[in-house]
């Protein structure tokens, strides 16, 4: 019973984003980590309880039960995935200990939320989901979730875009922002909410109507990126979808599908590149008035003002980088160093780099920065060791590899049919392409808490994946 209001708690977690409380000065952002860490605290309360219960009747379990249960948790510890994000915190808890503000570095300030007293929630979030959502119809009601969420995000700004009630937002034509605040948040935001809808997609049975709902959303998710105009969002998007397509190619089987997914790519890059040179002709927001930016997302000009001030800030940020290598400044000093290296230049005060490799090497130097990467270096060498084999067709028969199993499990499972599934495939195409979108947006932004709780279930939802083992404690 109390793992179970455990889970509830958990699911609610995806909502943050949808908060947005007006009694405070940061209406965008005080609500939402106010409501993260009351609810994961509130998870972690009703696991703790659940696990009390569980030792009190240790003395009833069989002793194999029990050397199981220990079992279990060495697992749970030696878990690259855990032990790499495990690592990441410890870093950066250390960076904020040692850095120029430890107070700043710990609580943040009201304007951000952020801060070691965050991360300790987010990864108690990232360690809550490891430990219970063990099994595919956990996953799959977090995703539906997760996308009820990202609706709820869109439809504040759709209430606030035509001027119903108390809504704070703008039109739809001056960058959209949702109930993020800000439509640069809100570009990346919906980079996980269309990879949830499209997993949703491909799992679903070809027949119900889910499948093309999840779709539809995913399409719907897409059109609201471009009215937030958030040029490093699509660009990630992009660039994720044409590794994704390469993926696909090269690990199917030959046929139409591989194909389809090789011109595809092509046209991606092609289209891109067109898009880019013809950027002054093309219109996609016709809607638009052009005084008010409808066709930004397109305006990509490495001579404008915005690009010029992120270069200075980004040769900034290695100077002071140079000062304090090992832990950097401590999580949220980035305006300490930004004032100590200030260059006339700057037309704005900056408390973050607008680069979240730049922003971990200032904040929480080399080690933080390196302990952040590794979270993806591991998850990407755990990728491939366990999906080394591609998906082999003979007559009338498809052969797909265990999905995302190891060792005895890399079994071939033979299914005679004459129709090739390229379900596994697809679920592997859109994990493998993920990362990278958020890697590459992440070239010209930061994060913030509602990238930050989708970066850390998928996290916690690709180790589930790649983990050979994925009972844990309970398969409920």
């Amino acid at each position: 019973m109390f793992l179970k209001i455990s889970k509830f708690f958990l699911y609610l977690v995806p909502f943050s984003a949808a908060v947005v409380y007006q009694g405070t000065l940061f209406p965008f952002i005080v609500g939402k980590y106010v409501f993260f860490r009351t609810v994961v605290d509130l998870a972690l309360m009703f696991f703790i309880w659940h696990w009390a219960m569980q030792k009190s009747q240790i003395s009833n379990l069989k002793s194999q039960k029990l050397e199981e249960s220990k079992n279990i948790l060495k697992s749970i510890i030696k878990n690259p995935s855990v032990v790499a994000v495990a690592l990441f915190t410890l870093i950066f808890i250390s960076a904020g200990f040692f850095g120029v503000n430890p107070h700043a570095s710990f609580w943040s300030n009201f304007e951000r939320g952020e801060g070691v007293f965050q991360i300790i929630h987010l990864f108690i979030f990232f360690i809550l989901l490891t430990l219970t959502f063990t099994n595919k119809e956990s996953w799959r009601k977090m995703f539906v979730v997760s996308i009820w969420a990202a609706i709820l995000v869109i439809s504040y700004g759709l209430a606030a875009a035509i001027g119903i009630g108390d809504f704070v937002g703008s039109s739809l034509c001056a960058r959209f922002s949702g109930s993020l605040g800000n439509p640069a948040y809100t570009g990346t935001y919906l980079i996980f909410a269309i990879f949830y809808a499209l997993y949703l997609a491909n799992n679903e049975e070809p027949k119900k109507r889910k499948k093309w709902m999840w779709v539809g959303l995913a399409i719907l998710f897409f059109i609201f990126l471009l009215f937030t105009q958030t040029r490093g969002a699509l660009l990630g998007l992009g660039v994720a979808t044409i590794f994704g397509l390469f993926y696909f190619f090269f690990l199917s089987p030959k046929g139409k599908a591989g194909n389809i997914a090789l011109i595809g790519a092509i046209l991606l890059i092609i289209s891109g590149a067109l898009g880019y040179n013809f950027r002054r002709e093309i219109n996609i927001m016709p809607f638009c008035h052009e005084e008010s930016g409808g066709n930004r997302i397109l305006d990509v000009n490495f001579q404008t003002e915005t690009f010029q001030t992120r270069l200075l800030l980004w040769k900034e940020s290695i100077e002071a980088f140079k000062e304090r290598p090992i832990l950097g400044w401590g999580p949220e000093n980035f305006a300490v160093a930004f004032e100590k290296y200030y260059q006339p230049q700057f037309t704005a005060w900056y408390d973050r780099a607008h680069n979240i490799f730049f922003d971990y090497l200032v904040m929480t130097g080399a080690l933080g920065l390196l302990s952040f990467l590794a979270i993806f270096g591991v998850f990407y060498w755990r990728f491939f060791k366990f999906n080394k084999q591609p998906i082999p067709l003979s007559s009338g028969q498809a052969i797909n590899p265990a999905f995302f199993g190891t060792g005895n499990q890399q079994q071939n499972n033979k299914q005679k049919s004459s129709v090739v599934s390229y379900k596994p495939l697809v679920s592997r195409a859109l994990l493998f392409a993920l990362p990278i979108a958020y890697l590459t947006q992440g070239l010209v932004l930061f994060d913030i808490l509602s990238i930050y709780i989708n970066l850390f279930l998928f996290l916690s939802f690709a180790n589930y994946k790649l983990t050979e083992n994925s009972r844990f404690i309970t398969n409920n």
